[in-house]
């Protein structure tokens, strides 16, 4: 009883950090050790960083040019010093007490880790911990280190969690190219939110908060602006890139449409193929508001086929 407890109680901690179902970690710890959901607290991960002394390994050619490493219990793996302070100073928000699940191990190569949603690649070869999308077991990083899922990913993402990468993309913009308007629009990774935000029905409020961001609230613009020359160039900037981004979210509806053929919910076709008559708060993958599930969320299109 006081096993199957504890089995339980890995499992429920393994859920809290990764945000996945009981149910599929559940089964993947019953299936061997190559999937146990092994978790544990960044604390004692640094602690043995910072007690155990370099372990030997095989690495199969001159370890000289191989980075050191110790023998982590928690992690199950030999691992780079290197690599676990990477690691902590990407959660060094979270905390010492942030709790880590170990997604999978590849012996003397990578290990996949979570916690709290966000996905790492520890590199055991070298002495780096990269970032990778939030999607389970992809393994792409996010373009920007403002986005929380990789290009083929970001349009899983919910309207609300769109809205704050398109903030802080759009904040960081602004100061990286001091407020320049001739070079503020025309972005990839502006595009990139559009299109996700299309799939989701939630073009207005994520264009609108990008142009913010990005370039200026038009109602401030004159009272941030005391040149009327500067005022202007900043007020075509955002109008030319505003008629862009329609124009990018618009070709992605009529890709989506494509795409998907028919309306799911109805099956029937699309009464204007052309979009003209195009709805930017609704997903493009619906004929009408009829369509529309009434509580689930529309379903995610990818941004590329």
């Amino acid at each position: 009883m006081t096993k199957d407890k504890r089995r339980k109680a890995e499992i429920r901690a393994a859920q809290q950090s990764t945000g996945r179902r009981y149910a599929q970690l559940a089964r993947e710890m019953a299936a061997g050790p190559a999937r146990t959901a092994r978790t544990f607290l960044l604390s004692e991960l640094l602690n043995e960083c910072a007690t155990l002394p370099p372990g030997d390994v095989d690495w199969g050619y001159d370890a000289e040019y191989a980075p050191a490493v110790f023998h982590s219990q928690v992690l199950g793996e030999a691992i780079p010093y290197g690599t676990v302070l990477e690691l902590a100073g990407s959660l060094a928000r979270e905390g010492h007490k942030a709790r880590i699940t170990v997604e999978s191990l590849h012996p003397l190569e990578t290990a996949f880790v979570v916690c709290n949603e966000r996905r790492f690649r520890l590199i055991i070869t070298q002495e780096r911990a990269d970032e990778l999308c939030r999607t389970p077991d992809c393994q792409q990083e996010p373009t920007s280190w403002a986005f929380s899922r990789c290009d083929s990913h970001l349009a899983d993402c919910d309207a609300q969690t769109l809205t704050r990468m398109a903030s802080d993309w759009g904040h960081a913009r602004n100061e990286e190219l001091d407020r320049d308007p001739s070079r503020l629009g025309g972005s990839p990774e502006a595009d990139l939110l559009i299109k996700a935000a299309v799939a989701s029905g939630a073009f207005e409020q994520i264009s609108k908060t990008l142009l913010h961001m990005c370039f200026e609230d038009p109602d401030m613009i004159d009272e941030v602006f005391w040149n009327e020359a500067d005022a202007l160039a900043m007020r075509y900037g955002l109008e030319r890139e505003r008629l862009r981004l329609y124009d990018v979210a618009r070709k992605e509806a009529l890709r989506i449409r494509a795409k998907v053929g028919s309306c799911p919910t109805c099956k029937g076709p699309f009464p204007d193929p052309s979009l003209r008559m195009w709805d930017p708060g609704m997903p493009p993958q619906f004929c009408s508001k009829d369509c529309l599930p009434p509580s689930a969320p529309a379903p995610a299109v990818r941004l590329w086929a």
